[in-house]
C-alpha cells in the first residue's frame, strides 16, 4: 500500500485551496458586458445640422455630419470635443437636395457663417453641448474657443441666411439671422436644461401676393413723394424695392409678445410674417402720408408758400383716396393669401426641445421645414444633446455574469476542499485499524 507523508497531504490541501481562491478572484474580475452599469459616465453632442428628406434622415449616414460627440466611459478624465465642419462634411451638405432644390451652399436655401459644434463629458457625470454661432459660445456654455466653419457665403456678419421662394412665386423670403445657437446641459444630479439664441434677424418679403398690393400703393406714393420733395420733404418710398422689410421685433409684435424668448417652445416664426407685413405696410404708408400732410400745413401757413401747400394737400388727399381702400381690405387681399402661401412654402420653428426614449435631451435653436408641415425636408439647425448619463455608476464593476461564474467556481472549490478533507479522514482511520 502506498502512503503519502503528512507533508505531502498538507501541501496538496494548500494547493487546492489556493487554486479555488484564485478562480473566484478571477471570476470577479471578468468584465460583464459593461457590467450592465447603465451606459456611460456622461456624454454630449453638439451638432450643427440634422436633415431629413421625405421623413428619412440623410445626415446620420455620414460620419462627418454627426457632430462633436464627447463620451466619457470610465471617469479617467473629462472628455472635450471641438469639431468644426470639415471639407467632407461641407461637401456632404452641399450635395443634399430636396428634389431640384439645393438645401445648402451658395446655390441653396441655407448658408451658415462662423458656426461651430462642441461637447464636453465630465467625470462627475455632468455634460454639456453647443452648436451654432461661435460668438454665442461664451454666454451659452462658458467657452470662448469653439472653432468656426462656414457653409456657403451668408450675408456679412450673419450666422445664417435663408432664401425661400422667389419674387415670381406667391411668396419670396430672404432671412438673415445675426446669431443662431443653442446649448444643452446635464448636471451631475441628472437635471437637464437647454438654451437658445436667435437675434438680430431681418426678413425681406416679396412675391406676387405682396407685389399685387404694392402695385396699387407705390404709384400713389411716388407721385405724392415727388411733389413733397420739391418743397424739401426728403421723403422716400419704403417699398420702392418691391419688398417689405421686417425685423424680428415686427414679428414678435405681430405675435403679441415682447421678445422671441416669450414665444412657446416650437413656435413657427414664419406664421407671423403675413400679419407683420400688413402692419408694416400700414405703418409706413401712414408715416409718408402724415409727413406730407404736416408739410402741407406748414406751407399753407406762409403766404409765400400757401399755393404749394394747397397743391401738396390735394396730392395727399388723392393718395389717400387710392391707398385707403387697399389698407382697409388688407386682411383679405394680403394677410389671408400670404398666410396660405407661407404655409405651403416653409415653417421656421424656434426653441425646439425634445427628450429621447433613452433619456437624452436635445435643444434645437431652429427647425426649418420645407413644404406643407415640412413634408419635403426638415432641417434642424444648432442642435445640442446631453445624456443619458449614468455618472460613476457606469464605471465597470463586477456584474451578474461574473458573480454567477464566481458562485460556480466557489461551489467547485468547496467540493474539492470537502473531498480532500474526507480522503484525509479516511486515511487516518485506515492507519488506526
Amino acid at each position: 500500500m502506498t502512503t503519502r507523508s503528512p507533508m505531502s497531504s498538507a501541501r496538496k490541501w494548500r494547493t487546492v485551496r489556493a487554486a479555488s481562491t484564485a478562480a473566484i478572484v478571477a471570476a470577479l474580475l471578468i468584465p460583464a458586458g459593461a457590467a450592465h452599469a447603465a451606459g456611460v459616465v456622461s456624454q454630449g453632442t453638439g451638432r450643427l445640422v440634422e436633415t431629413s428628406l421625405l421623413g428619412t434622415n440623410v445626415t446620420d449616414n455620414a460620419l462627418a455630419l454627426r457632430g462633436a460627440r464627447a463620451i466619457n466611459s470610465d471617469a479617467t478624465g473629462d472628455v472635450t470635443v471641438d469639431q468644426p465642419l470639415d471639407a467632407s462634411a461641407i461637401a456632404g451638405l452641399i450635395g443634399v437636395s430636396a428634389g431640384s432644390t439645393n438645401l445648402f451652399g451658395d446655390n441653396g436655401v441655407i448658408q451658415l457663417g462662423a458656426v461651430g459644434q462642441y461637447a464636453q463629458a465630465r467625470d462627475d457625470g455632468s455634460s454639456s453641448a453647443f452648436a451654432g454661432a461661435v460668438s454665442a459660445a461664451p454666454s451659452l456654455i462658458g467657452v470662448s474657443t469653439v472653432t468656426p466653419s462656414n457653409v456657403g457665403s451668408p450675408t456679412a456678419n450673419q450666422s445664417a441666411t435663408f432664401r425661400l421662394g422667389s419674387s415670381s412665386a406667391p411668396v419670396g423670403l430672404s432671412i438673415d439671422i445675426g446669431v443662431l445657437a443653442s446649448s444643452a446641459q446635464q448636471a451631475a444630479d441628472g437635471t437637464q436644461t437647454g438654451q437658445y439664441v436667435l437675434s438680430d434677424a431681418d426678413f425681406a418679403v416679396d412675391g406676387t401676393v405682396v407685389s399685387g398690393v404694392l402695385a396699387i400703393i407705390n404709384p400713389a406714393l411716388d407721385t405724392l413723394i415727388s411733389l413733397a420733395n420739391t418743397s424739401g420733404a426728403g421723403l422716400t418710398n419704403p417699398f420702392s424695392s418691391g419688398r417689405v422689410e421686417l425685423t424680428l421685433d415686427d414679428l414678435t409684435a405681430a405675435a403679441g409678445v415682447a421678445s422671441v424668448n416669450d414665444l412657446p417652445a416650437g413656435t413657427d416664426l414664419l406664421s407671423f410674417v403675413p400679419q407683420a407685413v400688413a402692419n408694416k405696410i400700414t405703418t409706413q404708408v401712414d408715416s409718408v402720408l402724415d409727413s406730407a400732410s404736416a408739410l402741407a400745413d406748414r406751407l399753407r401757413s406762409n403766404i409765400f408758400t400757401a399755393a404749394a401747400g394747397l397743391a401738396l394737400q390735394t396730392a395727399v388727399s388723392t393718395a389717400q383716396a387710392t391707398i385707403s381702400p387697399v389698407l382697409s381690405g388688407i386682411s383679405g387681399t394680403l394677410v389671408t393669401p400670404l398666410s396660405d402661401a407661407v404655409t405651403q412654402l416653409a415653417q421656421m420653428q424656434v426653441n425646439v426641445q425634445s427628450t429621447g426614449s433613452d433619456g437624452s435631451f436635445t435643444q434645437t435653436a431652429l427647425r426649418l421645414g420645407l413644404g406643407p408641415s415640412g413634408s419635403l425636408a426638415s432641417v434642424n439647425l444648432a442642435n445640442a444633446t446631453v445624456g443619458p448619463n449614468a455618472g460613476r455608476l457606469a464605471v465597470p464593476v463586477a456584474g451578474p455574469e461574473s458573480l454567477t461564474l464566481a458562485a460556480g467556481l466557489v461551489g467547485i472549490g468547496a467540493a474539492a476542499l470537502a473531498g480532500l478533507a474526507l480522503r484525509r479522514r479516511a486515511r487516518v482511520g485506515a492507519v488506526g485499524v
